[in-house]
């Protein structure tokens, strides 16, 4: 087997950002006989796997309609308010500390911040459910871990496979032991349906709005130094069930996959 060293760069609010391709792809060993040279961390490996694809990685797939409309009244506010950050906005900038002008259109945040930010606006008793003013990634999660399946409790619902997830849902994930980041993880916003990707066995490319220092694929974000608000492309491995193990921070262009679960949940209210 072929050993490649993995160099990762820990930045902004996800788990394990790293640099668009991955590690440079040998033209002669396939990913599956590859073996990542991982660092150590908590006394276990990163949780880094290859690509489950061998030969050249696909572009993200394309829609073929426009993205539907939420799946609640609540998510149809959350789009709109992303659509008036868009409209509005000057400046972003990913940072810890939430500072928002409005009328400025400044918006400089991290991840959750932004993300509490928005259902602070649109669905507060989700918000509320998170049980912290100033809630971070894995707060997002533990809430909707704790939703019910076909049905809203405390403004959340959980959803049991990729396939059902629509725009207005939030995504989140956890930092995976082993992995050396001061993050807790990462949360966003879905705002188109996802896709799956022929191509890669059980993956889906999800369009989605986030904070972050370090660009996804089909980014808008790709030459800006500072970060913050902006869409992009992620790819989520599924297993049989459709439930999300793993993602690949650069789309369909990612070399390797970070191992955690990934939730997805609806707000309501």
């Amino acid at each position: 087997m072929r050993r490649v060293a993995l160099a990762v760069v820990l930045a902004g609010c996800a788990i394990g950002e790293a640099a668009p391709a991955g590690p440079p792809a040998s033209t002669e060993v396939p990913r599956s006989r590859r073996v990542l040279q991982l660092g150590v961390h908590e006394g276990v490996p990163w949780p880094f796997i290859n690509a489950p694809i061998d030969g050249p990685l696909p572009p993200a797939p394309v829609p073929d309609q426009p993205p539907p409309a939420a799946a609640t009244k609540a998510g149809a506010r959350v789009l709109a308010l992303i659509d008036d950050i868009r409209a509005r906005m000057v400046d972003s900038k990913y940072q810890a500390a939430t500072s928002v002008r409005v009328k400025d259109g400044i918006y400089h945040w991290d991840c959750s911040g932004m993300a509490a930010w928005i259902l602070r606006r649109t669905a507060p008793i989700a918000q509320q459910a998170l049980g912290s003013s100033r809630p971070v990634a894995r707060d997002f999660v533990a809430a909707i871990e704790r939703a019910p399946v076909g049905r809203s409790r405390g403004g959340w619902q959980r959803i049991a496979s990729i396939a059902e997830v629509m725009p207005g849902d939030v995504f989140a994930w956890r930092r995976p032991r082993g992995l050396p980041s001061k993050n807790t993880g990462h949360v966003g916003f879905v705002v188109d349906r996802p896709l799956p990707v022929p191509e890669i066995p059980g993956a889906w490319a999800v369009t989605i709005v986030d904070s972050t220092s370090s660009s996804h694929q089909n980014d808008t974000r790709w030459n800006d130094v500072d970060g913050g608000f902006g869409t992009g492309t992620l790819v989520f491995l599924t297993d049989a069930d459709g439930r999300a193990t793993s993602y690949g921070w650069a789309g369909t262009r990612s070399e390797w996959y970070i191992v955690t679960p990934i939730v997805f949940g609806r707000v309501s209210r």
